[in-house]
């Protein structure tokens, strides 16, 4: 070896131990949980004209007092988000969602009693939207937790649960209500929502299972001379402190103050309750034009689709002439490759490491244009083909939405986060809908009103595409000055 390399200062490497969320392990077992809890009560919201449909007609309602129900599930669903994102972050995600579960079975069970639609209105609108709110702010914030590189296959298995409960719960719905009544009914699925109790309770803190890695960490020779003689400083100071202590200590114990003399304490300033209620829901959130936007535009996609699902049956009968055996088929299509979808897309994006927000911006493309083109059909089986593939696409809107809102949060910023998400759309939803409602009525044309829904995916585009732009650069500028 020459003398030149002798004198090379090469780098070190120091082995420390790091603890990582497990991306497995107990979190399947959570999943498994969520999925069965997604089945007996997220499926609620899709069975309501099928359950209440003929109670709401026994009170003497029609299709308002129907709409004036499900809107106040909706409304208390998305605005108990905030509450929720509070409470996990006071208490714990396992709390949260047992707690949401509990709330969805208790309004089943008590819908079967109703009697008017005040009751109704409690029971179904009040006490079971607020426990959906509950279980999808808390089981979400669970799997963030758990999941870091498979995070998008997790969150498509457990909403894969909701799918499996739209395609299997009206069947079994069905059942119940020709051979127990509707009373019988509600208590049955009651007794199913409890399944979603044991479900949630599986629900574990991440730190019990979090995993030790063992990684490798250069360390410069250099600095690590440096780091040791300010240690070796640090020691001399602390001790010539400690002796300073020491005598000033002895010093006080001689030396009283005066009685005029006056003592300055300084004490730090109490939070008020506005700056209390403003740290614990993260309204400083709300200050980022970036994800201003991306709550927004999420929402945007969620009316555009949550739309669509509710017009579709309307216009298969009214449109394209097909009976109440041919719609189920269409609608059953929809949800079964729906459930394929939440299992192969989020494959698809881990393994090409496509974010959420891309994702969404890519699935709604092909929703307009899946759309659009459904819009003119009438003959059957190029409906069922179109409502397999609307489905497939459907699927990534669902998955991606609240993965899209945190993607770019802190983790103690998520519970929050999906909390104001789910504000948000409660907010929009109201308006848009029944916009979308008037459109419908006053052109009399289900195929403009499509139109118009793909028209809010377009302003989704309009917002989000030049903002990616502008992350795809920033990300760009910041890798040279790294490599620099």
């Amino acid at each position: 070896m020459s003398k030149t390399n002798s004198f090379v200062l090469l780098p070190k490497g120091e082995k420390r131990i790091k603890l990582v969320p497990p991306d497995g392990g107990w979190g399947w077992v959570i999943l498994l949980g969520t999925g069965l809890s997604n089945i007996f009560n997220q499926s609620m919201l899709s069975l309501f004209s099928l359950l209440y449909g003929d109670a709401l007609e026994a009170m003497g309602y029609n299709t308002k007092g129907a709409a004036i129900v499900l809107s106040t599930m909706l409304f208390v669903t998305n605005f108990g988000g905030p509450i929720a994102g509070a409470f996990v972050k006071t208490t714990t995600p396992r709390f949260v969602a047992v707690t949401g579960a509990c709330l969805c079975t208790t309004g089943i069970f008590l819908s079967g009693f109703a009697t008017n639609i005040w009751h109704l209105m409690f029971s179904y609108g009040f006490l079971l939207g607020l426990g959906l709110g509950f279980i999808q702010n808390a089981s979400f914030v669970a799997i963030n937790g758990y999941f870091k590189v498979r995070k998008n296959l997790a969150v498509g298995l457990a909403m894969a649960g909701t799918g499996l409960g739209q395609t299997l719960m009206p069947q079994i719905v069905r059942y119940f209500l020709e051979n127990y009544g509707f009373r019988g009914a509600c208590i049955l699925l009651a007794s199913l929502s409890l399944h979603g109790i044991c479900g949630t309770m599986l629900i574990q803190p991440v730190e019990w299972h979090m995993k030790k890695v063992e990684e490798e960490v250069i360390v410069d020779e250099k600095m690590q001379l440096l780091e040791e003689n300010k240690k070796g400083i640090n020691k001399n100071k602390e001790y010539s402190s400690a002796n300073k202590d020491i005598n000033s200590k002895d010093q006080q114990a001689t030396a009283t103050p005066a009685a005029g003399d006056k003592v300055q304490v300084t004490a730090k300033p109490r939070k008020t309750l506005i700056r209390k209620i403003y740290d614990l829901f993260d309204i400083s959130l709300l200050s980022s034009p970036r994800f201003l936007n991306v709550i927004f535009g999420t929402a945007l996609t969620f009316i555009s689709v949550q739309n669509f699902s509710m017009i579709y049956p309307f216009f298969l009968q009214k449109v394209a002439k097909m009976d109440k055996q041919q719609t189920a088929t269409c609608m059953s299509t929809i949800a079964f490759v729906d459930i394929i979808g939440r299992l192969v897309l989020p494959s698809i994006q881990d393994r090409f490491q496509i974010k959420a927000r891309m994702m969404l911006i890519m699935t709604s493309m092909w929703l307009i244009l899946i759309r659009q083109i459904l819009a003119y059909q009438t003959d059957l089986y190029v409906l069922l083909a179109l409502s397999g593939l609307y489905g497939f696409g459907r699927s990534m809107i669902i998955v991606a939405r609240n993965l899209a809102i945190t993607e770019r949060c802190r983790m103690d910023q998520v519970p929050s986060a999906v909390g104001l998400g789910m504000l948000t759309m409660g907010i929009i939803v109201p308006p848009l809908g029944f916009f979308l409602g008037w459109i419908r009525d006053y052109t009399g044309s289900y195929s403009i009103c499509i139109t118009a829904q793909n028209l809010l995916l377009v302003l989704f585009l309009v917002m989000w595409i030049p903002d990616m732009i502008l992350i795809y650069f920033e990300e760009k500028r910041e890798k040279r000055k790294n490599v620099e």
